[in-house]
């Protein structure tokens, strides 16, 4: 696959434009990415933990997948994507997570999409992407993101999403 090409966005998440992933980076143009959390039967969440060979955070924790929204996907449609690409779950049904929300890291802005999908076990995995992972309670989840060990600055804010939609759920 060649070099990833990323919708550039304006503040308000309207298509703007488009440019490789290296411009967006090195630019520092707002774009979309997208994760995703897989639930099992127990109520448990799966954490990545993520390749050493990755470029950006190796070793870290991060959501069950997650990554850029390509130039003309949509969010459910990365998302999909990202699933199968990282841990070869093709699901039937995706649930969204809250609204979308700006992140701001290095004087860049990412808008986030977060989706969860059910599954009750993840097929072995063996890509460049992905070195394991495992489901967890989300309280020893929600231990390990605040514990300081290494994870994935976009999972903290996505994981409470996801708890306060939970939350919510439980409220209805």
């Amino acid at each position: 696959m060649g070099e990833e090409i990323l919708d550039i966005v304006d503040s308000n998440d309207v298509v703007i434009g488009k440019a490789s992933r290296n411009e967006v980076y090195d630019k520092k143009l707002t774009h979309r990415i997208v994760h995703v959390f897989v639930i099992n039967d127990n109520n448990e969440v799966y954490l990545q933990k993520r390749s050493d060979e990755v470029s950006y955070m190796p070793g870290a924790w991060c959501t069950s997948a997650g990554g850029h929204v390509l130039s003309g996907e949509t969010y459910e449609q990365a998302a999909r994507r990202e699933l199968d690409e990282e841990l070869g779950i093709k699901p039937n049904i995706l649930f969204s997570v809250g609204s979308k929300f700006v992140f701001r890291i290095a004087d860049q802005d990412r808008f986030i999409r977060v989706f969860v999908t059910l599954a009750s076990d993840i097929p072995t995995q063996s890509n460049k992407e992905v070195s394991g992972g495992e489901f967890l309670a989300k309280e020893k989840a929600e231990q390990i993101i605040k514990s300081g060990e290494k994870i994935h600055p976009q999972l903290a804010p996505c994981f409470d999403l996801l708890l306060l939609d939970d939350q919510m759920i439980s409220l209805a």
